[in-house]
């Protein structure tokens, strides 16, 4: 019985740890390695119509609080609008971004992409953002 009564004071010990530590801020990292890129405090919106089954996609503000990022070249992209929840490569229906894919510069994982322009009429998506990429 003692025991019992010591176990649940742990457990709710580490569920005020756990929501104390989600109220300070926090920093979108790498996937593949403990490097920071930015404060979550940046986050401007969840992009929940592109996640895939193991990858959720954040927009970012792209300012100077991005660290250890490395860019690739600049190519044309279409970011599909999804009606059903689902990706669909290859659907025409979406908005033509051009994005320079961002790298870990600590692993060399990709990271996301910078929106360099943007042709469509996404609200949401447009130059000086940023998507990065996070695991569930």
């Amino acid at each position: 019985m003692i025991k019992d009564a010591k176990r649940r004071q742990l457990e709710d010990s580490d569920q005020t740890k756990k929501r104390k530590l989600q109220d300070r801020p926090g920093w979108m990292a790498c996937r593949g390695c403990p490097a920071n890129f930015t404060p979550l405090r940046n986050l401007l919106e969840d992009l929940q119509q592109h996640a895939t089954a193991d990858t959720r996609w954040y927009l970012f503000s792209y300012d100077y609080e991005l660290f250890n990022l490395d860019h690739g070249g600049v190519e044309s992209r279409i970011l599909t609008r999804i009606k059903d929840g689902r990706s669909r490569d290859g659907d025409d229906e979406g908005t033509p971004v051009e994005l320079s894919d961002m790298y870990c510069i600590k692993c060399g994982m990709h990271a996301g992409w910078q929106i360099v322009s943007e042709y469509g009429n996404e609200p949401s998506i447009y130059a000086e953002k940023c998507i990065l990429l996070s695991e569930w």
